[in-house]
């Protein structure tokens, strides 16, 4: 049977308490605790941890702080202005003008392209500020294990001590999350790019159509399976291709709850959408506060049922351990055992 680790976290310096009291949950009382996940509880779970998730909203930014390069270069603070023709049609009159000069039909064709807009261009250090903004390939994964083990958590019912928690986890997952970080970085880009690929070319035939379809599964999919990988990632010591084999395999046991999930997010960014029109400081402002862990949480709290049924209850409940709840099973003295399947981190 698999053996359970227990954490041990590091005692809180000085520092720590001083903010304690703003940065920690008490977590939940044994009949909150006993109440389903469902949807029917899930707006009081999520009000009730508002605060919490505010707070590691702001961590997901400042944690990829590389993206803030990008950004500030995005903007075309770090350009140079200049003037340039607005026609298309001015180089070739251009040309013309000077290999055989300019005549009245030209003339008049001059005076409608050669009307001069300004521009932007980029120079070395835009450059530089877009290959700074790389770096978030070390930074994606290790953020998201923190974020996502503070969530796991949460719908836990565990008491939550921000700081600590994720002091705790980064140092026992750094290496493992980052190596999946860049992983998943990668794959999410290149399915984004090629979901928009196929949606612009869908038109062209009916190769690019299907393609595009399939492009609409794989990204389903992917954004299904994302979150019981980074919960396994916290909660058991497996590999990284065990990880992704089973969070395929979840994404069908656990597929009702997936879909809602996956329809919840997908409102928010329809919502989203609509404010980009009508309310754009509001759209600008609520991803910076709230909307990338209302993403984050939506998915944790579909994907850890099933995880807590499948691969954590069975070790509590079973012919070996005995009809015993998790406190009873362990404050029992360690047994020499078999290597594990996998080891719980928490």
């Amino acid at each position: 049977m698999a053996k359970l680790k227990k954490e041990s976290k590091q005692p809180k310096h000085i520092l720590y308490n001083l903010f304690h009291s703003s940065s920690s949950s008490k977590g939940l009382t044994k009949e909150e605790a006993k109440k389903p996940k469902d949807l029917k509880n899930f707006f009081p779970f999520i009000t009730r941890n508002f605060n919490m998730l505010f707070a590691l909203n702001i961590f997901a930014i400042l944690g990829n702080f590389p993206l803030l390069f990008a950004l500030y270069a995005f903007t075309g603070a770090a350009n140079v202005s200049s003037t340039s023709a607005a026609s298309v049609l001015f180089a070739p009159l251009y040309g013309a003008v000077k290999i055989d000069g300019m005549t009245p039909l030209r003339a008049a064709f001059y005076g409608i392209h050669g009307v001069q807009a300004a521009v932007s261009l980029p120079t070395q250090t835009t450059k530089v500020l877009y290959l700074l903004s790389l770096l978030v390939i070390f930074t994606f994964g290790i953020v998201n294990l923190a974020t996502i083990y503070v969530m796991r958590n949460i719908v836990k019912g565990d008491p939550i001590s921000f700081v600590s928690d994720i002091v705790y986890v980064v140092k026992k997952n750094w290496k493992q999350g980052m190596l999946f970080g860049i992983f998943d970085l990668v794959f999410s880009i290149v399915a984004a790019y090629d979901f928009i690929f196929f949606f612009v070319a869908k038109g062209q035939s009916f190769i690019f159509g299907a393609l595009f379809g399939a492009m609409i599964v794989i990204t389903c999919a992917w954004i299904m399976m994302r979150y019981y990988m980074y919960i396994m990632l916290v909660t058991f010591d497996l590999s990284v291709f065990k990880i992704i084999k089973n969070a395929f395999i979840f994404m069908f046991l656990g597929f009702k709850r997936d879909i809602v999930a996956l329809l919840g997010m997908l409102c928010l960014l329809v919502l989203e959408y609509v404010l980009i029109f009508y309310a754009l400081p509001v759209a600008v402002i609520l991803p910076v506060l709230i909307l990338i862990s209302v993403f984050n949480f939506i998915g944790v709290y579909a994907a850890y049922p099933a995880i807590k049924k499948v691969m954590i209850d069975p070790y509590y409940v079973s012919d070996d351990v005995g009809a015993k709840t998790r406190e009873e099973a362990e404050a029992e003295p360690e047994e020499e055992e078999e290597e594990p399947i996998f080891i719980d981190r928490g």
